[in-house]
C-alpha cells in the first residue's frame, strides 16, 4: 500500500508540474503574440509572397473632398499546382465629377488553365456601352502570375536572391519605422484568429513620409502636362493628417484581413485613401475553367521559345475555337 501511495503521489506530482509548465508556456505565448504585434504584421505580409493556393479580394479608393475619385476591386482565386491555376477580376472605376479626365469605367479578366493564358478586356463608356476583347495565348508558362505568389516559377538561385533583397529591404523597413512598431497593439482574438491595430495621427507621422510626398508631387506638377489632373489641386506640399492599419492573422500567422485609411491635405483639399484586403480558403481554393467559344472578339497566339527566337503565331478566331486555316506571322525580335 505504501508503494502504491507513493506512485500516486509522485504521479499526481507529475501532471501537476505539466499542467504548470503547459500553463507558463501557453502564457508566455499569449503575452508574445499580443505584445508583438509587429513582427507579426511583417511575417504575414512576407508570407503573402509565396502562397500555393488562396482566395483575395482587394479594394482601393481615393476620396477627394468627401467625393469618390475613384475605385479599383480584384478578385483573384489561385491554385498553382492546378489544371486551372488562375481565375481574376479587375474593375476599375472613376468619376467624371473631376472632369474629363475621369468618368469611365474598364474591366479585366483572366484565366491561367493549361499553360494557356486568357485576357479579356471590357470598356464601358459614359453610354453604357459594352466592348470586348479577347486574347488567348497558348503555351505561356510566364504570363499569369498571382499576386500572392511570386516565387511559384522561380528556380532555387532566383528564390536566394529574391530572400537576401526581402531581408534587406525588412532590415531597412524596421530602422525606418522605428519606435512606431510599439503603436500596434493586440485588440482581440481567440484560439483562430489574433486582431492587431495602428493609428496615428498628424504629429506621430515620420518626418520622411511628408517629404517624399513634397517631393513627388512637386515631380507631378513639373512633368503633367495634364491640367484636368485633380492631383493637381494638392499643391506641391500636402501632409498626412492621419492614418489607421487594422489587420487579422489566423493562428497559423497568415493574413486574413487588413483595411487601411488615411489622410492628406493640401491647398485646401483633403485626399482620402481607403484599402482592405481579404485572404480566404488557403489550400481548399479551386478557380473555375472558362470556356474559350464563349468569349468574343477572340485573338489566339502561339508562343514558344527556340535557340533564342521568340516565335509569336497570330491564330484567327475560328481557328481558336476548332475552325480550319491559321494565319501565321513570325517575328524575330532581339
Amino acid at each position: 500500500m505504501i508503494n502504491m501511495k507513493q506512485k500516486k503521489k509522485k504521479l499526481t506530482m507529475a501532471i501537476g508540474m505539466a499542467l504548470g509548465v503547459t500553463v507558463l508556456a501557453g502564457a508566455a505565448f499569449a503575452s508574445y503574440n499580443t505584445s508583438n504585434g509587429y513582427e507579426v504584421g511583417k511575417n504575414a505580409i512576407k508570407g503573402l509572397l509565396n502562397n500555393e493556393n488562396y482566395t483575395m479580394k482587394a479594394e482601393l479608393k481615393f476620396i477627394i473632398d468627401g467625393n469618390e475619385m475613384a475605385s479599383t476591386t480584384v478578385n483573384e482565386l489561385y491554385d498553382r499546382n492546378g489544371d486551372v491555376q488562375l481565375n481574376r477580376s479587375e474593375k476599375s472605376e472613376t468619376s467624371n465629377e473631376f472632369g474629363d479626365y475621369f468618368g469611365r469605367t474598364t474591366e479585366y479578366k483572366s484565366y491561367k488553365q493549361d499553360e494557356d493564358y486568357i485576357a479579356t478586356y471590357y470598356y464601358i463608356n459614359e453610354d453604357g456601352n459594352r466592348d470586348e476583347n479577347t486574347s488567348v495565348y497558348k503555351n505561356s508558362p510566364y504570363m499569369g502570375n498571382a499576386s500572392c505568389d511570386s516565387m511559384g516559377d522561380a528556380d532555387e538561385e532566383d528564390k536566394e536572391t529574391a530572400n537576401k533583397i526581402i531581408r534587406f529591404v525588412e532590415l531597412i523597413g524596421d530602422t525606418v519605422v522605428g519606435d512606431l512598431k510599439n503603436n500596434i497593439v493586440y485588440v482581440s482574438g481567440d484560439d483562430n484568429s489574433s486582431t492587431y491595430e495602428i493609428s496615428l495621427d498628424a504629429m506621430q507621422i515620420p518626418e520622411f513620409v511628408n517629404a517624399g510626398i513634397s517631393a513627388m508631387f512637386s515631380s507631378m506638377r513639373q512633368y503633367s502636362n495634364d491640367s484636368d489632373d485633380p492631383l493637381m489641386m494638392f499643391g506641391t506640399d500636402p501632409i498626412v493628417k492621419n492614418a489607421s492599419l487594422k489587420f487579422t492573422v489566423d493562428k497559423e500567422g497568415r493574413l486574413t484581413d487588413a483595411a487601411a485609411v488615411a489622410a492628406m491635405s493640401g491647398e485646401g483639399h483633403e485626399l482620402g485613401m481607403e484599402m482592405s484586403l481579404g485572404m480566404s480558403d488557403y489550400g481548399t481554393t479551386k478557380p473555375q475553367r472558362v470556356d474559350i467559344s464563349t468569349l468574343k472578339n477572340v485573338e489566339t497566339y502561339d508562343y514558344s521559345e527556340e535557340n533564342g527566337i521568340e516565335q509569336l503565331y497570330p491564330v484567327s478566331t475560328e481557328d481558336a475555337i476548332g475552325g480550319e486555316d491559321a494565319e501565321v506571322n513570325i517575328q524575330i525580335k532581339d
